[in-house]
């Protein structure tokens, strides 16, 4: 069973984490580093993959899910499968390439060769093993659980108390809304994946997602220079755009409130296409939901979320966010293709090249911003970072999902909160 390295001391996590601000020492501790590896990414749930990424037999994707590297692979029967990428026999790392096809699995060191369902089903000289060997206790090893929802696929490598649902909540309002703007219901991951280390912690980039407040600094030349950037959407602090706090660490900026108040206009989330110059993909939703659902879906748009503690439905983008120490991350872009919309796919790749892409204008000003921001935090003075914008005004709806104003702090407090109570309630268990 996987575990990161033993921590030696206890730190105190409901001290270092307290409503409205944060110790600098979250960002750089390598202690706190590695505990993060075993408490959130070895015991919770965490994205790994999707199910339109390896859509035929033999297809693979190899993952890191914090320390650990995994194969998800669709074997014969058309299951998906995923296990540790370690040959059982000395410990190689059978899978050397970040995706590709296979027949089987061959270790490159003895060529042991294992079957797509993990099964071992070849090894040279198989008669100089004792008697009591057996191939059918020498198989891939699975990780403990695997679950998926909209075709997001999910694992938990040490298990918890909790099934991937009640992980989600009400995030899977979020997965459905975009999974919603295909009429089939269904997207598909197939462009490639766009590769970007980060000089910042893992957690400066989870926040940074859903802040709302950062924009007219951090992309200024952005909207100097891009008109429909600048106007697509209101920016201001008065903006009617909401940040949502959806609990167990999940938030979005809800930008469907801001199209809603601003009219009944198609695509402003495309940057403002005219309907027009998506006839079939108009009409294919227009058959699938009827014309007054249909509208709505395309008036909202998808959703902008960060899902705990690795996957963000970055409108059509999906961003997966890899720690790699304290100091450095990788982060993974890739846009979605709604399966049904082609005359729509074609333009997303160009939008995502163009925000997200080695010369993007958007994600080289994030990558900056977060370096700037790690090497403040690496200072011994001041102790403490301020997280408090909007705290305690905060609508509360009925089923607990807290909403606050465009740049209010609500959505990082969110992440926090959750943080919090996973880091401690170990060491409370323990204890």
């Amino acid at each position: 069973m996987a575990t990161a390295p033993q921590i030696q001391s206890v730190i105190d996590y409901r001290h270092l984490v307290q409503d409205g601000r944060l110790h600098g020492s979250l960002y750089t501790s390598p202690q706190i580093f590695a505990d993060e590896m075993e408490q959130i990414f070895h015991r919770g749930w965490s994205f790994v993959a999707h199910d339109s990424e390896i859509p035929n037999t033999g297809d693979f994707v190899v993952r890191r899910v914090g320390t650990q590297s995994l194969i998800a692979v669709r074997s014969k029967d058309g299951e998906v499968h995923v296990f540790y990428n370690r040959c059982p026999h000395r410990g190689a790392t059978l899978c050397q390439t970040s995706s590709g096809h296979r027949s089987r699995i061959a270790c490159p060191y003895h060529a042991w060769t294992f079957a797509l369902d993990g099964r071992l089903i070849g090894l040279p000289d198989e008669a100089a093993y004792p008697a009591d060997f057996s191939k059918a206790d020498a198989g891939l090893t699975p990780v403990a659980r695997m679950d998926s929802y909209g075709g997001f696929i999910f694992v938990n490598l040490i298990p918890n108390e909790l099934t991937l649902r009640e992980h989600l909540g009400h995030a899977t309002e979020l997965i459905d809304a975009l999974l919603g703007l295909s009429p089939t219901g269904r997207i598909q991951l197939s462009a490639g994946w766009m590769k970007h280390k980060m000089r910042s912690n893992w957690k400066m980039i989870v926040e940074n997602q859903v802040d709302g407040y950062h924009a007219p600094m951090v992309h200024g030349s952005l909207i100097a220079a891009n008109r429909t950037f600048a106007t697509v959407r209101d920016r201001k602090p008065t903006s009617p755009t909401r940040v949502r706090d959806f609990g167990m660490g999940h938030s979005d900026i809800d930008h469907a409130s801001d199209y809603r108040a601003a009219g009944d206009r198609l695509f402003r989330w495309t940057g403002g296409i005219d309907p027009e110059r998506l006839p079939g993909y108009v009409k294919a939703m227009n058959d699938a939901y009827g014309p007054e659902d249909a509208r709505r879906r395309l008036i909202e748009g998808p959703p902008h979320s960060m899902l705990f503690p690795n996957l963000s439905l970055a409108e059509m983008n999906i961003m997966v966010i890899e720690p790699v120490s304290p100091q450095h991350s990788i982060q993974y872009t890739i846009p979605v293709f709604l399966e049904g919309a082609d005359d729509l796919n074609a333009r997303t790749l160009r939008r995502c090249e163009g925000a997200m892409g080695p010369a993007g204008m958007l994600i080289a000003d994030d990558a900056e911003i977060g370096e700037l921001t790690q090497m403040g935090v690496a200072n011994l003075e001041p102790e403490w970072i301020i997280l408090s914008r909007g705290m305690g005004k905060e609508e509360v709806l009925a089923n607990g999902v807290k909403l606050a104003g465009l740049m209010d702090e609500t959505s990082q407090r969110g992440f926090w909160t959750h943080y919090r109570e996973v880091m401690a309630a170990s060491q409370e268990v323990s204890q």
